[in-house]
């Protein structure tokens, strides 16, 4: 409950705190002018939670659930990670309406917390992928901007489960490819605060009970401009959800509630 009030009273404030600053007065330029940004991130990410599968057995009635915590640091994540990248794309034309394009994926050996004690070793085998399609609109402020957005966050997720016990009847492994499609809304305001540094905030919210109960972002960040073409992102970034599909207790069950969080340092080319 609180990671929703949180995340909702952050962006209310910003979707309405245009009404406090005056936006400025645009000039007279062309409407199809369009400018760009592309940026190439690292994320020192933590990720807490559980995951939740339903999974065959050989059991009468034929089905077990598997829970296991998930506790990972970035130095573990490092260890186990085999494959990662995170890229930003954003397009703002001068009428304000832009596009923006954010995906990571990362390829993970995590080791979860077994919930039974008959069973040794949970070891879950995590890619996750994560792309945010956004439309955005631009309004400027009388000191920097406000970027309204809304779109879509596609979560792709394939996990492969392998259990040791002590009743080999439950050792095996078992594969799980699972995608949904949470509607985002959300508002990044951005404030100069001298010729070279920027104050940054994000918020959205999404999901809504549509596929994932609840999902958000919360950033918190500055910029420094290198020079016209050249930007330094540095920032905080949260981002939780809470999906569930199936019905527990069968096969197809599966249950995802986590959070990712942690700093984020970024390098921007404008164009």
């Amino acid at each position: 409950m609180n990671k929703i009030v949180l995340s909702t009273a952050l962006v209310s404030s910003l979707l309405f705190s245009g009404g406090d600053v005056a936006p400025a007065e645009s000039p007279s330029v062309p409407e199809n002018t369009w400018n760009y940004e592309f940026q190439l991130y690292g994320l020192a990410i933590f990720i807490q939670g559980d995951a939740s599968f339903g999974r065959d057995t050989l059991l009468p009635g034929g089905i077990d659930t598997v829970s296991g915590d998930i506790d990972e640091t970035p130095s573990s994540i490092i260890d186990k990670l085999e494959m990662g990248a995170m890229a930003h794309f954003e397009a703002h034309q001068n009428s304000g309406w832009g596009l923006w394009l954010d995906y990571v994926f990362m390829n993970l050996g995590v080791g979860a917390a077994p919930d039974k004690d008959f069973i040794k070793n949970v070891d879950v085998g995590i890619y996750q992928g994560i792309l945010e399609a956004f439309a955005t609109y631009r309004v400027p402020l009388e000191k920097g901007y406000m970027d309204y957005f809304g779109g879509v966050r596609w979560w792709h997720n394939e996990f492969d489960l392998a259990l040791s016990s002590s009743l080999p009847i439950f050792n095996g492994t078992k594969h799980r490819t699972i995608d949904w499609y949470d509607p985002v809304l959300g508002a990044r305001w951005t404030y100069p605060m001298n010729e070279n540094w920027s104050f940054r905030v994000r918020g959205d919210v999404g999901g809504f009970g549509i596929e994932s109960d609840f999902s958000a972002v919360i950033e918190i960040g500055a910029l420094y401009d290198i020079n016209e073409d050249w930007q330094v992102d540095l920032r905080f970034k949260s981002l939780w959800v809470d999906y569930e599909e199936g019905a527990k207790g069968t096969a197809d069950y599966f249950a995802y509630d986590t959070v990712n969080f942690g700093p984020i340092i970024g390098i921007t080319y404008k164009f």
